[in-house]
C-alpha cells in the first residue's frame, strides 16, 4: 500500500462535520492498509495478488475520495461511482479468493495433496474478514461523507440512498421512482407489480448505481417502463427471475444503444421477459423466408420498414447473447453476417419483382451482388457497414422487355439504387445498413452496377494492388449458382495472376504507411487501426495471398490456418486474430470510443471475450498485437528476400 491520505478542509468549514468526518474515513482507511500490510508479508500471500490488485485500486480511490471531501463539488461523478465500482469489484474478488482457499478443507482432500503455498494461502483466511470488513466500514462511511457534503439537509431515505450511489441528481431520480410507486405508467395500477416493484428498489438502486451512468440509465428504464404494452408486466418476472434483472439492467448500464431498441420496439420486452430474444437466428432459408413474408403489399417503403424493423430486433437479440455469454463472439460476427446477407436478399428480390413490373426482365441477363470487406469475409459486428459491388451478367446493351424498356446500364443501376436505399432505411435506431459501393470498378466515377465482363476487364488492365487485396474477400452473396460460380471463377482467376512480389509488397507498405497518416488510430483500443491491429494482419495475410498464393479464401480465419499451414505464421497468428476479432465485436457493442473502457464496463468486456479478469483480457490483447507486428514485419522480410 501507498497511501498517506489527509483532509485539507476549507478555514470556513464548519467545525466538527467535513474535518471529522474526513479524518474518520482516513483513519479507516490506514487501517485497512495496515492491515493489508500485514497480510502481505504471510506466507503464502503470493497467492492473492489478484485480491492485492483491487486493494490496491479501491484505497486509491478512497484516498481520491478523502482528499476530495474538502471540496466535494470539484469531485466529479465518474471519481465516485468509479470507488462504487472498486468497491463492488473487490468484494466479488474476496468471495472468488475465500472460496478458492476453503477448498481443501470442503473436499476433505489429504494437505499432502496440495501445495504449499496453498496450503499456506489456506492459513490466511482468518485475516480476510477484517479487511473486508475495513474496506464496506469505509465504503459506507465515505458515500456518507459526500452525500452530506454534496446534499446538506437531505433527510429523505430514499433520496438519501440515491445520492449514496452517486446519481447526480438523486432529488429527480427519487420523483421517478415515486411515480413508479404511485402507479404511474398506468401498468403499475396493478397491486401485484407494485410490490414486486417495492421489493425490487433496493437492489435496483444499487446495481444502476454501479453503472457510468446512473442518471441515464434510469431514464431509459423509465422510458421502457413507460412504453409497456398493454398487459405485460415487468416487474414481477423482474422479481420471480432474479437473473432477469440483472440481464435487463446489465443491457441498460453497459449497452445503452442497444437497449433503445426495447423503446423502439416495445414488443421485444415480451421476448426478453420468455428468453426467446436469447434464441439463435433460424437457419438462413427459413430467416429469409420469414422476411420475405413481411413484403407483399402495394406500400413499397411499408413493406421495407417491417423488413427493417425485424433484422433490428434480431439485432437486439444477438447483442443481448453477447452480454449474457451464450455464444462464443466469433459466432455472434457469423450471425451478423448472415442476418445481413438474408435481408440483402430479400430486399433484392422484391427490388426486381417491382422493376420487372413496369420495365419486365433483361433478357439472358441476371443481378450478382459481389461482397467484400468484412462482409465477404463473413464476420460482421453489429454495426458495420457492408461493402459490395452490383453487377449483371449479359451484354450491357441488351434492352429490357417491359412496357417501359431500359438497356442494362441503365436497369441495373436503377436496381441498385433502389437496393442500397431500401438496406439504408431509415428506423427509430438510424440506418439499418450503410452500404458502401466504393469498391466498384473505377470508384466514385464508375456505374453503380456494371457488367461482370467490364468488372473482369477492369481487373485485369486498371485496377491497383489495394483493389486486388480487397478481392481476397470477395464472395458473391445474390444470384443464381450458376452466375455466382462464373464470378467466383473470375475473382479466382485475378488472384491467380502472376504477380511482381516486391512490387506488390513496396505497393502494400505504401498503403498502410498512406493509411496510419489518414486516418491514425483514434485510441489505444481502436482494434483495427492500433499498430498490431486487425488492419496490420489483414496486409500480412493479404501479402501471402497475393504474393505466395496461399490461403486465398474469403475467410481470414480459414486463410490464417491455411499459412499457419504452409509455415508463413507462427501458429500464435490464430489465437492473435482470434483475440482482435473478439474485441472488435465486443467494443463495438459495449465500448465504441476507442479509448480505454471505463472501470464500470471493463468486467464485462472482459467476460464477453471469454475472460474472468480485465487485466487477462488486457494482457492477451497486448500479446496478440505483439504476435501480429512480428508476423508483419517477417512477411516484408520474406517477400524482401524471395524477390531477391
Amino acid at each position: 500500500m501507498r497511501h498517506d491520505p489527509h483532509i485539507r478542509v476549507s478555514a470556513d468549514a464548519p467545525t466538527g462535520t467535513a474535518a471529522d468526518r474526513g479524518a474518520g474515513s482516513a483513519g479507516t482507511l490506514r487501517d485497512l492498509e495496515r492491515r493489508c500490510l500485514d497480510l502481505r508479508i504471510q506466507p503464502g500471500a503470493e497467492r492473492l495478488d489478484a485480491l492485492f490488485a483491487r486493494l490496491d485500486d479501491f484505497t486509491a480511490r478512497a484516498a481520491d475520495m478523502i482528499d476530495g471531501l474538502a471540496d466535494p463539488a470539484t469531485v466529479p461523478a465518474p471519481l465516485r461511482r468509479g470507488f462504487d465500482v472498486a468497491h463492488a469489484e473487490l468484494v466479488a474478488t474476496f468471495a472468488d479468493v475465500e472460496r478458492l482457499l476453503a477448498l481443501p478443507a470442503k473436499l476433505g482432500i489429504a494437505t499432502a495433496r496440495f501445495s504449499d503455498g496453498m496450503l499456506a494461502a489456506t492459513a490466511l483466511m482468518a485475516m480476510l474478514a477484517p479487511v473486508r470488513d475495513d474496506a464496506s466500514r469505509l465504503h459506507r462511511s465515505l458515500s456518507q461523507d459526500m452525500r452530506t457534503l454534496l446534499y446538506p439537509g437531505l433527510s429523505d431515505p430514499l433520496e438519501a440512498r440515491l445520492a449514496d450511489g452517486g446519481f447526480a441528481d438523486p432529488i429527480g431520480a427519487a420523483r421517478r421512482l415515486r411515480e413508479w410507486q404511485a402507479g404511474e405508467p398506468c401498468a403499475l395500477y396493478d397491486p401485484a407489480e407494485r410490490g414486486a416493484l417495492d421489493a425490487l428498489l433496493p437492489g435496483m438502486i444499487e446495481r444502476l448505481a454501479q453503472f457510468q451512468d446512473p442518471d441515464a440509465a434510469l431514464a431509459t428504464l423509465d422510458e421502457i417502463v413507460g412504453r409497456l404494452p398493454d398487459g405485460i408486466a415487468l416487474f414481477s418476472p423482474l422479481q420471480a427471475k432474479p437473473a432477469l434483472m440483472t440481464s435487463l439492467l446489465g443491457l441498460i448500464g453497459h449497452a445503452p444503444a442497444l437497449s433503445r431498441h426495447l423503446i423502439a420496439q416495445t414488443a421485444l420486452i415480451r421476448r426478453l421477459i420468455d428468453s426467446s430474444a436469447l434464441a439463435p437466428l433460424p437457419p438462413p432459408a427459413d430467416l429469409e423466408a420469414a422476411l420475405g413474408h413481411l413484403i407483399g403489399t402495394d406500400d413499397r417503403q411499408a413493406d421495407h420498414l417491417r423488413v427493417a424493423r425485424a433484422i433490428d430486433a434480431h439485432r437486439f437479440g444477438l447483442g443481448l447473447r453477447l452480454l449474457e455469454r451464450t455464444a462464443d463472439p466469433l459466432d455472434i460476427a457469423a450471425a451478423h453476417c448472415c442476418l445481413a446477407e438474408a435481408g440483402l436478399r430479400t430486399i433484392a428480390d422484391d427490388v426486381l419483382a417491382r422493376m420487372q413490373e413496369r420495365h419486365g426482365t433483361v433478357p439472358g441477363s441476371e443481378l450478382v451482388i459481389l461482397a467484400l470487406g468484412r462482409f465477404g469475409g463473413g464476420t460482421l459486428t453489429g454495426y458495420s457497414d457492408l461493402d459490395i459491388v452490383y453487377l449483371f451478367t449479359g451484354d450491357s446493351q441488351t434492352q429490357s422487355d417491359g412496357r417501359k424498356p431500359l438497356d442494362a446500364n441503365e436497369y441495373y443501376g436503377r436496381v441498385a439504387q433502389q437496393i442500397t436505399a431500401a438496406m439504408s432505411t431509415v428506423t427509430t435506431m438510424g440506418p439499418l445498413y450503410a452500404i458502401d459501393t466504393r469498391l466498384r470498378p473505377w470508384g466514385a466515377k464508375g456505374l453503380l452496377a456494371c457488367s461482370v465482363e467490364s468488372f473482369e476487364r477492369y481487373h485485369l488492365e486498371n485496377a491497383w494492388t489495394w483493389e486486388h487485396m480487397a478481392l481476397t474477400r470477395a464472395r458473391p452473396v445474390y444470384g443464381s449458382d450458376a452466375a455466382r460460380k462464373a464470378v467466383k471463377a473470375i475473382v479466382r482467376r485475378q488472384l491467380r495472376q502472376p504477380r511482381d512480389g516486391k512490387a506488390v509488397l513496396l505497393d502494400a507498405i505504401k498503403m498502410r504507411r498512406d493509411i496510419a497518416r489518414h486516418k491514425p488510430p483514434q485510441g489505444p483500443f481502436d482494434v483495427k487501426m492500433v499498430p498490431g491491429g486487425l488492419v496490420d494482419l489483414e496486409f500480412a495475410v493479404h501479402m501471402n495471398q497475393l504474393g505466395r498464393q496461399v490461403g486465398i479464401h474469403p475467410h481470414l480465419r480459414t486463410a490464417i490456418r491455411a499459412q499457419v499451414g504452409a509455415g508463413l505464421f507462427d501458429p500464435m497468428m490464430i489465437g492473435a486474430h482470434e483475440t482482435l476479432s473478439r474485441l472488435l465485436v465486443v467494443l463495438r457493442l459495449l465500448s465504441p470510443h476507442s479509448q480505454e473502457p471505463a472501470p464500470e464496463q471493463r468486467a464485462m468486456i472482459a467476460r464477453a471475450c471469454g475472460h474472468d479478469h480485465w487485466e487477462r483480457l488486457e494482457t492477451e490483447y497486448g500479446a496478440a498485437r505483439v504476435v501480429v507486428q512480428e508476423s508483419w514485419q517477417a512477411t516484408v522480410a520474406q517477400a524482401m528476400m524471395a524477390d531477391g
